[in-house]
C-alpha cells in the first residue's frame, strides 16, 4: 500500500509544468500583445485547474512550520476552509453564469476554464481537510 501513495505522489510532481503553462497563457496577453485574451486566460485558467488538481495527490504526512501556522490552529484551520469553500462557491458561480447568462463571447469562452479551476479547488479542499486531520487529533472524528 506505501507504493501506491508513493506512486500518487509522484504523479503529484506534474503539477509544476501545468502551473508553468498557465503561468504562461495568464501572461502572454501581457508580454505579447495577444489580440485573443480571452481564449488566453481560458487556458491559464484550464491547466491553472489541472495543476491544482494534480496537486491534491502528493503526500499530506509531512509537517510544515508554514502548516503549523495555518493548520496547527484550529480557528486558523477553520477560518482556511471557510476562505476555500466560498472561493469555491464564488468559482463555479462565476463559471455557471458566464456559460449560461452571458451574452458576451469572450466571458463564455472563460466559463469552461472556472469550471476547471473550481473543480481543482475542491481538490485542494480535500486535500487540506486531509492536512488538518493530521495536524488536529479532534478532526479525525
Amino acid at each position: 500500500m506505501e507504493k501506491t501513495f508513493k506512486i500518487f505522489h509522484y504523479i503529484s510532481f506534474l503539477q509544476y509544468p501545468f502551473l508553468i503553462i498557465a503561468l504562461y497563457y495568464c501572461y502572454k496577453p501581457i508580454i505579447f500583445e495577444s489580440e485573443d485574451f480571452a481564449s488566453d486566460y481560458n487556458f491559464g485558467l484550464l491547466f491553472l485547474g489541472i495543476g491544482l488538481s494534480f496537486t491534491s495527490l502528493a503526500d499530506i504526512k509531512k509537517r510544515t512550520k508554514l502548516g503549523d501556522r495555518i493548520f496547527g490552529k484550529p480557528k486558523n484551520a477553520k477560518r482556511w476552509i471557510i476562505y476555500l469553500s466560498i472561493l469555491i462557491v464564488i468559482i463555479f458561480t462565476l463559471g455557471i453564469f458566464t456559460m449560461f447568462f452571458t451574452k458576451h463571447q469572450e466571458l463564455k469562452d472563460i466559463s469552461v476554464g472556472l469550471l476547471v479551476l473550481g473543480i481543482g479547488i475542491i481538490g485542494l479542499l480535500r486535500m487540506n481537510l486531509e492536512i488538518i486531520k493530521t495536524y488536529q487529533e479532534d478532526w479525525k472524528k
